[in-house]
């Protein structure tokens, strides 16, 4: 079906510096009673890819501007120690504390991706000299268990349900004993992507690999890729809706919080999703009022039994990917003339900030180095530019500035994390309490 990992298929798309006690070995999140306060300063996270340069060949928006803006593949080569090394010190610098990384489980009838693969590119990363001043957790591509695309559901079998057993105790034995892997109460953490795909018996799943994992010796905190503006049902009827807006209360009680891989919405079906919030400069839309509500609701849904982890995204434009989708571009200006990391910074302060659950203070970020939808924020340089070599000269950019981001990524996630340690410090009872009004100036 791909030739190239995208991240995920054109149905579900259509569809501060954080302070040094987090950044040392051992650091850890305790989760707050409920309406109390974090014991530690929360977390910033950031979706990371070991498939670079490799996917570049499944196309991007740099290789098309005007001129060709695509990283050059020796800076970002992920079977290489030196670039994980480079990506943890500019993370740590921009106050990300872990990367959650992605990983395959084999079908060779789908992608045909090797689980081999991924844990020779994990080696690399794991090589690196500077990995005790990195958390990492392992970021599991779910729906490569048996996706199908006509019901737009990846079906619990019991094959599938072994399967995913056996990848959980591959990652028990590989990575949940090192120093450096990121624990949520002492337990190991796991994302799992596109689990609002699962149909069937979602809880024998994940109970299953929980059970096994006990016998291992781990408690694993299962973080549910559930947020979204149309899912899955858990349970469909015959001839019922193939998708719905409701969130679906017992599946996501099969996890220990739930997020979002990102919440850009390209489908015109404005029925299941808000469609113009994607159209345009963000700035001129109902974006966050629209992602605020939604990040409500899931938080309602269970009586705020299950946190909701808010994700914010810089930017997406999947056109060098999926030209023939026609996806609308987001860009990274929030409005005309403002700057490159403009968009992530409205999203940070406006939707994530506001909406991060005191009983697990986190905040993730899609993405470290995704160039086939452009959401990364890794430095790269570049000439701005809003040409490109289609014949019309926007047909990828859609007029819109892409080239020479450099760090402005990095500087407003240095500054907006520090917001968010402002603001839980000042629900400890330090601190100016009137600075929640302040980050969130502009609104």
């Amino acid at each position: 079906m791909r030739t190239t990992r995208g991240r995920g298929v054109t149905w579900c798309l259509g569809a501060s510096l954080a302070l040094m006690l987090f950044l040392v070995a051992g650091a850890q999140v305790v989760p707050a009673a409920a309406g109390g306060s974090p014991t530690v300063h929360p977390l910033v996270g950031a979706y990371y890819y070991l498939w670079n340069p490799a996917n570049f060949s499944g196309g991007t928006l740099r290789a098309h501007l005007n001129p060709p803006q695509l990283p050059a593949s020796s800076l970002v080569n992920s079977q290489s120690p030196r670039t994980a090394a480079r990506d943890i010190t500019n993370a740590r610098q921009a106050g990300i504390n872990f990367f959650a990384i992605d990983w395959w489980p084999y079908d060779p009838g789908y992608s045909g991706e090797d689980y081999r693969a991924a844990d020779g590119a994990m080696k690399d990363f794991l090589a690196a000299p500077n990995i005790s001043q990195m958390k990492f957790a392992m970021f599991y591509e779910t729906w490569n268990l048996g996706f199908d695309p006509g019901s737009e559901s990846t079906p619990v079998t019991f094959q599938m349900e072994l399967h995913f057993d056996s990848d959980m105790v591959d990652f028990a034995q590989h990575y949940f004993r090192n120093p450096s892997y990121l624990r949520i109460h002492g337990r190991p953490v796991v994302f799992l992507y596109l689990t609002r795909t699962l149909t069937g018996d979602v809880a024998g799943m994940i109970n299953g690999a929980r059970t096994v994992l006990k016998a291992k010796g781990f408690n694993p905190f299962f973080i549910g890729d559930e947020v979204y503006w149309r899912v899955t049902p858990e349970n469909p009827s015959p001839g019922g809706p193939v998708l719905t807006t409701t969130p679906q209360v017992t599946r996501i009680e099969q996890f220990d919080a739930v997020t979002s891989y990102i919440l850009y919405y390209g489908d015109p079906n404005f029925f299941l999703g808000p469609t113009q919030d994607f159209t345009g400069y963000p700035g001129t839309t109902k974006i966050v009022a629209d992602e605020r509500q939604l990040l409500g609701d899931y938080a309602t849904a269970t009586g705020g039994r299950v946190p909701v982890i808010p994700d914010i995204a810089s930017s997406f434009n999947d056109r060098g990917f999926r030209l023939p989708t026609d996806h609308p571009a987001q860009p990274r200006q929030w409005l005309p003339g403002q700057g490159p990391a403009s968009t992530l910074d409205h999203l940070f302060r406006c939707v994530a900030l506001p909406s991060v659950d005191p009983a697990l203070p986190m905040v993730m970020v899609t993405s470290w180095d995704d160039w086939n939808e452009d959401t990364g924020i890794e430095p790269i340089s570049g000439t701005p530019t809003s040409h490109d070599d289609s014949p019309g000269g926007t047909d990828y950019t859609q007029g819109y500035t892409y080239g020479g981001e450099g760090r402005a990524a990095l500087k407003v996630l240095r500054t907006d994390t520090g917001l968010l340690d402002r603001k839980f410090s000042n629900k400890a009872g330090a601190g100016d309490q009137g600075s929640d009004s302040k980050a969130t100036a502009g609104c």
